[in-house]
C-alpha cells in the first residue's frame, strides 16, 4: 500500500455522544499507524506524501462534494442512523461518496433500505474498559444509598422515549419499594435546562393523574465531568432505556463495561452487542415515528423533520413488558450482577482499537478499488 494520509472532518470537540465517538475514531486510526489530521488538509504545514483521504463525519447533506473532490481522493462518509431509513434528503449525496462507514448492522440495513448503492463497511464503536470499569467510585446522589438504583442516560428527545420510562416506573413502583430512578439528561437549546426538563416531567405526571405515592426520580440536567459520568454508571444496579431507535447506543457500551446490565428495547444498533446474557430485552412493534409523536404522551423534542418521514419506522417498546422487566430486575439483584459481569466480559472484546483497525481496512480497500477502477 502506497503512503496515504487521512483528513478527518467531524464534531470531535462536541461533548455529545457523536462528538465523543468522532474523537475516539480519529485517535483509534492514529494508533493504527495512520497519518491523520483533524479538520483540514496540510495547507501551511509540512507536506505529507501520498493520497489525501477525506473521512467526513457530519451530516451527508452538508458536504460540498465538488469542492472536497478537488482536494481529496477518495472521499468516505462516516455516519450513523437510528430508524429503518435515512432522511430522503441524504440519499443523493450519500451515493456520491466512494464508500460509507457505519457502526452497526442496523445501520448497514437502514442505508441499503434507503437506496444506498456505494460500498458500506462496518466500523463498530468501541469502549475503553480501562476507563469504564466496575471499580469506579460511585457518584453521590442524595437518598440513593441502600436503594436499588435504576440509571438512565439520554438526550431529552422523543426517540429516547423518556415518557415511556417514567410512566412504566411510576406505574410499577411506589414509595413502599426500596428503589430510585436516576436520569442524566440534557436539552437541545439554552432554555431546555434542568429546571425546564423537571417541569416537563412534573406536568406529564399530573396529566397522567398519577398520585404522589410513587418511587423517587432524580433528574440530573447539568453536564457531568468524565469521572462523575463513570460514577453514575457504577451507582446503578441496572441501566434502563426503552429507546425507540439507536445507531449504536454509547451509554449501553459504557454501562456494560462498568459491569451494569442493560434493560433496553430489542431493536437497533445495540443488538450487535446486547444479548439475553448481559441484558433484559424489551419486546416491541415497528411503527412510523409520527404515531407516538402525535400522541398525548410526547413530552420532549421530536426532530420530526428527520425521523417522521414517509416509510420510516422505529420500535415502540411494550410498556407492560418494561414494567415486568424492571420489577424482575428489582426483585433479583443477583441476576443483575450476573448479567453485569457477563456484560463486562463481553465489552473487553469491543475496543476502540478494533474500530480503528476496521476503519483502516475499509480505507485501504477503497483506495485499492479506485486504483483498479482507474487502471
Amino acid at each position: 500500500m502506497k503512503p496515504y494520509h487521512v483528513v478527518w472532518k467531524g464534531p470531535i470537540h462536541n461533548a455529545t455522544g457523536l462528538g465523543r465517538a468522532s474523537k475516539a475514531y480519529a485517535r483509534a486510526l492514529k494508533r493504527q499507524g495512520v497519518t491523520i489530521r483533524i479538520g483540514a488538509s496540510n495547507h501551511g504545514r509540512s507536506p505529507v506524501s501520498g493520497k489525501k483521504v477525506l473521512i467526513y463525519h457530519y451530516l451527508p447533506s452538508r458536504i460540498h462534494m465538488t469542492k472536497e473532490r478537488s482536494v481529496y481522493d477518495p472521499v468516505i462518509l462516516n455516519t450513523v442512523w437510528e430508524t429503518s431509513k435515512t432522511p430522503k434528503g441524504w440519499l443523493a449525496n450519500m451515493n456520491k461518496f466512494d464508500a460509507i462507514c457505519v457502526p452497526s448492522q442496523h445501520n448497514k440495513k437502514a442505508l441499503r433500505n434507503s437506496g444506498v448503492t456505494v460500498p458500506i463497511f462496518i466500523a463498530p464503536h468501541g469502549v475503553n474498559t480501562k476507563e469504564f470499569h466496575p471499580n469506579n467510585k460511585k457518584l453521590h446522589v442524595p437518598n440513593a444509598a441502600g436503594k436499588f438504583t435504576f440509571v438512565s442516560v439520554f438526550g431529552f428527545q422523543h426517540r429516547k422515549n423518556p415518557e415511556g420510562l417514567l410512566r412504566a416506573y411510576w406505574e410499577e413502583f411506589s414509595s413502599k419499594d426500596n428503589v430510585i430512578l436516576v436520569i442524566k439528561t440534557n436539552g437541545y437549546a439554552a432554555y431546555e435546562n434542568e429546571k425546564w426538563i423537571r417541569q416537563k416531567i412534573s406536568q406529564y405526571k399530573k396529566r397522567l393523574g398519577i398520585g404522589k405515592d410513587t418511587a423517587p426520580v432524580v433528574i440530573i440536567g447539568r453536564r457531568l465531568s468524565e469521572s462523575q459520568l463513570k460514577g453514575l454508571y457504577t451507582l446503578g444496579d441496572a441501566f434502563v432505556l426503552p429507546t425507540r431507535g439507536e445507531g449504536v447506543g454509547l451509554p449501553f457500551l459504557e454501562s456494560l463495561a462498568s459491569g451494569i446490565p442493560i434493560i433496553a428495547t430489542g431493536w437497533g444498533g445495540q443488538m450487535d452487542f446486547l444479548t439475553t446474557k448481559n441484558s433484559f430485552l424489551i419486546p416491541y412493534k415497528l411503527k412510523n415515528p409520527s404515531v407516538s409523536m402525535n400522541s398525548q404522551h410526547a413530552i420532549s423534542r421530536k426532530f420530526s423533520n428527520l425521523f417522521a418521514q414517509k416509510g420510516q419506522q422505529w420500535a415502540e417498546p411494550d410498556l407492560h413488558s418494561l414494567r415486568k422487566i424492571m420489577r424482575k430486575a428489582y426483585e433479583q439483584p443477583e441476576l443483575c450482577k450476573q448479567k453485569g459481569r457477563q456484560g463486562r466480559r463481553d465489552m473487553t472484546h469491543l475496543s476502540w482499537d478494533r474500530a480503528g483497525m476496521r476503519m483502516k481496512q475499509a480505507i485501504e480497500k477503497v483506495i485499492l478499488a479506485k486504483k483498479k477502477g482507474s487502471g
